[in-house]
Parts: C-alpha cells; sequence; structure tokens
C-alpha cells in the first residue's frame, strides 16, 4: 500500500501541511497585537503629555476650589506686594490706592489666558477712562515671553513680571489660571473670578469696584 493511502507523510515531503494553524487564527493574532501595541503607544503618549502639562503648569488650570481657599476673601484689604514690571521697574499694588485695580494673574502658555486675551484688551479699553487700572502679573514664564505675547496682541494695560512666584506667591497663590481680583479705590477685594471672561462678563465685574461718581480728566488741548 502506498504511504499516501496509509495517511503517512512520504519520506522527505513538507510537514507545512499537518503544522500549519488554522487560516483564521493568524490573522486576528495580528489584529490583537496591534491593538495591544496601539494601546501601548497611546499610554506613552498620554504619559508624556501630562509630564510635559505638568512641568509647564496645566496641571493647575482650572483647580478653582484649591485656589478659592488659599486666596485672599472677597471684603479683605488686598495684601500689598512687590514685583517688576516686563523691563524690570519696581511697582507695588499699594501705589496704584485711590483707583480701582482689576489684578489678573496669567500666562501666555496657558490657552484659557489666551483665549480670553482680546475680551480682557476690548474690556479695558471701555473701563480704563473710568478710572480702573489693570495690572496684569505674568507666572511661570520669562519677562520677554509675556511681553512678546502681550504686545502682538495689542495689549495697553500694565504688564508684571513673576516669574517664579516669589514676590506675589505668598499673599496670591494661584492654582487657577486666569485668576482675575477686583478691587476697589480703598483697597478692598469686591470680586474674585476663577475663570476665562468675556467683554461683557470682564466689564461687568469690573462695575462692582467702579466709582459712579468718576469724571476722566478731559485730554489736553
Amino acid at each position: 500500500m502506498a504511504a499516501s493511502e496509509r495517511g503517512l507523510t512520504p519520506v522527505g515531503a513538507s510537514s507545512a501541511a499537518v503544522e500549519a494553524p488554522h487560516p483564521s487564527a493568524r490573522p486576528g493574532s495580528d489584529r490583537r497585537l496591534t491593538a495591544l501595541v496601539g494601546l501601548a503607544v497611546a499610554a506613552v503618549i498620554f504619559g508624556t503629555a501630562v509630564l510635559i502639562g505638568s512641568r509647564a503648569g496645566w496641571d493647575t488650570i482650572g483647580e478653582g476650589g484649591v485656589n478659592q481657599r488659599l486666596l485672599p476673601k472677597v471684603g479683605d484689604v488686598a495684601p500689598d506686594f512687590e514685583t517688576e514690571d516686563v523691563f524690570g521697574n519696581p511697582v507695588r499694588l499699594s501705589q496704584f490706592r485711590g483707583h480701582p485695580v482689576w489684578l489678573m494673574f496669567w500666562g501666555s502658555w496657558c490657552p484659557p489666558c489666551r483665549a480670553e486675551f482680546p475680551d480682557i484688551q476690548a474690556a479695558y479699553a471701555q473701563l480704563e477712562p473710568k478710572g480702573i487700572r489693570l495690572l496684569g502679573v505674568s507666572l511661570r514664564e520669562s519677562p520677554l515671553d509675556a511681553a512678546t505675547y502681550a504686545a502682538e496682541n495689542g495689549a495697553t494695560f500694565l504688564l508684571l513680571s513673576d516669574p517664579d512666584e516669589r514676590d506675589t506667591g505668598g499673599a496670591y497663590p494661584i492654582y487657577n489660571f486666569p485668576t482675575h481680583i477686583f478691587i476697589d479705590k480703598d483697597g478692598i477685594i469686591r470680586s474674585i473670578v476663577l475663570e476665562n471672561l468675556d467683554t461683557e462678563q470682564a466689564v461687568a465685574e469690573a462695575s462692582k469696584v467702579l466709582d459712579p461718581t468718576f469724571a476722566p480728566t478731559p485730554p489736553a488741548g
């Protein structure tokens, strides 16, 4: 009887046909392997993004509850501080006593800060003739980065810089970007907003510290 009739593999013949898995097994295994590799790559990318974002300060965006507990309270006298403007000149908060002050903590690295920036400038253009002073305190970035971004976006308010929060962090520990604090002419905090503002909202908050009897000095000439 021939070997093929007895069900035996002829000597010298390949055994591939006997050992090969079912045709459907390999594609399924490949798909599972591809999916696992994809998940691993995604996990690495996500972890890297979180690490980089944390170092840049993104992990503090939106932590309003923490910020609210640590900041001075509405009704308190605004704590004084001295820092520098983006040109290195010393500036104290108390030197603006007698004017309502809009104190904004921000950074050009912060997406919500960037999103609101045109509205903030538009609101300030309306409010400045009414006597308010906007102090935009840039944190966690160089004065050059803050000044460059502000100039590119037409800012006309006073830009301060405290990169490592050494000057302002004790009195105003910021864990939410942006943070807006509205202070009346007597130095009393009247409103704190821990989110980005549009023009209408900013004007409404500022109205809480504006003096209704204030009359701007007419321009000379």
